[in-house]
């Protein structure tokens, strides 16, 4: 196999499995937990509290706003919600 056709088997696979994670965040919930996500990073963020606090704190205050909404997410769609929001967060440092 050439590099060529490893490179198309390989992403081609990557994108099958990473679609339903891009569809999921596309939704109103995916619109709803980003928005919550940043909107509690961006509060943490000068607080005094470790890394490790500040993620734990960040995601106990996204999953109770998202709880209010109605809305259930998986706890790993809220890590890389709460992963994303830090990247967003320090590009715009």
């Amino acid at each position: 196999m050439s590099f060529k056709e490893w490179f198309k088997v390989f992403f081609g696979a990557l994108g099958k499995f990473l679609i339903p994670f891009i569809k999921r965040f596309i939704t109103e919930t995916g619109i709803a937990l980003a928005d919550a996500a940043v909107e509690v990073v961006t509060m943490l963020a000068s607080s005094e509290m470790s890394g490790e606090d500040k993620r734990k704190e960040a995601f106990k205050l996204i999953f109770e706003r998202l709880k209010a909404k109605g809305i259930t997410v998986s706890s790993s769609l809220i890590n890389a919600a709460i992963e994303a929001a830090v990247a967003k967060l320090k590009t715009e440092e």
